[in-house]
């Protein structure tokens, strides 16, 4: 009789493993909202610096009646990737870093962006943005391209800001080949 009365304490097994499947769905819905946070992130991160250049191209256009060239092939490295990179720091003019600073941009912190810069002369074309529209006027223009690979996959995504626009242009992964 005393055995029966005797009330096991305890969690079944099928009780265990709901409360585990509910933490597994709880934490499947936090990674992915976490991943598209850390997106909008670095997102923010190139705009910030894309509207920088913008600014500091027309800036400079007042100033000299011509945009600021910056040659300097992708910066800060010619490999996007989800590693965070270092702006360079060189004081140089004629350096990578001094040609960015002559315009006066110069990123705080690490970006996870490379930018590209290409300005012309009236009737020239662009190089390095074949085909696009507002860099077949007639006037002086520059081009501002910042891409990333976050993912690591070989398919870059990022966005671009031209002269006579305030308007910065985004594209999906996949719509331009990685430098």
């Amino acid at each position: 009789m005393e055995r029966n009365s005797r009330r096991q304490a305890g969690f079944t097994i099928i009780e265990l493993m709901i409360v585990v499947a509910i933490l597994g769905i709880l934490a499947a819905v936090a990674i992915v909202s976490y991943k598209a946070y850390v997106q909008r992130a670095h997102n923010s991160e190139a705009t910030s610096v894309l509207a920088d250049i913008r600014l500091k191209q027309e800036a400079y256009r007042a100033t000299f009646h011509r945009y600021a060239s910056v040659d300097t092939g992708w910066t800060p490295t010619s490999d996007p990737s989800s590693e965070e990179q270092r702006w360079p720091t060189e004081t140089a003019l004629d350096s990578v870093g001094g040609q960015w600073r002559q315009l006066g941009v110069i990123p705080d912190g690490a970006v996870f962006f490379v930018y590209t810069m290409e300005t012309g002369s009236p009737g020239t074309a662009a190089t390095l943005f074949e085909g696009l529209e507002p860099l077949t006027s007639a006037d002086f223009w520059f081009a501002a391209r910042a891409v990333q690979n976050l993912d690591d996959d070989s398919e870059c995504g990022g966005f671009e800001v031209y002269s006579g626009s305030s308007r910065i242009v985004d594209f999906d992964e996949g719509e331009v080949d990685c430098p």
